[in-house]
């Protein structure tokens, strides 16, 4: 009798064990699937999304995304928006929420995160948008961000076409509203040119090439905030870096379309 006890006994604390052993390997997959939505460098990581449910980057199959009106009628009432000369701009850095204030794109899944709301990356069109923009950046002690700034290089339908020769000077167009940035090296003319006199090498920006498979080496465009001793002033570089963002509204007739096309949602 005290021997079939002694057995029972063992079983069932071999048991306890074995259900114990289960529980803590549940609750690790558990942990594991709550992973933080945060590197360990802290900044955010692929695949998480905002409040809205958005992916912080998205891919949208490779493509430009498209505008949602949903997110397009609630553009200005995203915390960071800020209006300049009857514009809306968003900056990521002043989001209430923490996976975009940590959020770090490449130029395309920042461009994507933009559109989606009826906004692109900045063009910088003007001095006094420069301006506008550094201040902020200054404010906040951020020092480089992307812009819609782009290489019309072999991965742009008609890049071939002669009046984009020489790339690095007549190559570079923004790519939210699909106008010419004007030649690199003419600093008087119509068009802004906030191109750096300088860089990593000391030669004058754009300093990027153009690969022998037609592919630019530095085919997208930063904002940075004196890395070299040039002020805030523009920069070509790899548009695999990862910064912060500003949004800017899409051109009006872009934003009409998207209104016209969803009647039932206010889009201001």
């Amino acid at each position: 009798m005290l021997r079939r006890l002694v057995v029972v006994c063992t079983v069932l604390i071999f048991c306890s064990q074995i259900s114990q052993a289960q529980r803590n390997r549940q609750n690790g997959r558990t942990r594991n699937n709550r992973q933080s939505p945060f590197r360990a460098n802290g900044v955010t990581r692929n695949g998480s999304r905002d409040q809205k449910g958005t992916e912080v980057y998205p891919g949208c199959d490779g493509k430009v995304c498209l505008p949602e009106a949903q997110l397009c009628a609630t553009r200005k009432e995203k915390v960071g928006e800020r209006e300049f000369q009857g514009k809306s701009y968003w900056f990521s850095w002043d989001s209430d929420e923490a996976v975009l204030r940590n959020a770090r794109w490449n130029w395309f899944t920042a461009r994507n995160y933009c559109r989606k709301r009826c906004m692109d990356l900045i063009s910088v069109e003007s001095s006094a948008e420069q301006d506008f923009i550094g201040r902020e950046m200054k404010r906040a002690g951020v020092r480089e961000i992307w812009t819609s700034g782009r290489l019309c290089d072999k991965e742009v339908d008609g890049c071939e076409q002669a009046r984009f020769q020489p790339y690095n000077i007549n190559g570079w167009f923004w790519a939210a509203t699909l106008q010419s940035m004007g030649q690199t090296n003419v600093f008087n003319g119509r068009k802004f040119n906030g191109w750096s006199g300088t860089g990593p090498i000391g030669k004058s920006q754009p300093d990027g090439l153009l690969k022998a498979d037609g592919f630019g080496e530095q085919a997208c465009m930063a904002l940075l905030d004196n890395f070299f001793g040039d002020g805030l002033s523009w920069h070509d570089t790899k548009c695999n870096d990862r910064r912060l963002i500003v949004c800017e509204d899409l051109p009006a007739g872009n934003i009409n379309f998207v209104r016209q096309n969803n009647p039932g949602i206010r889009i201001p």
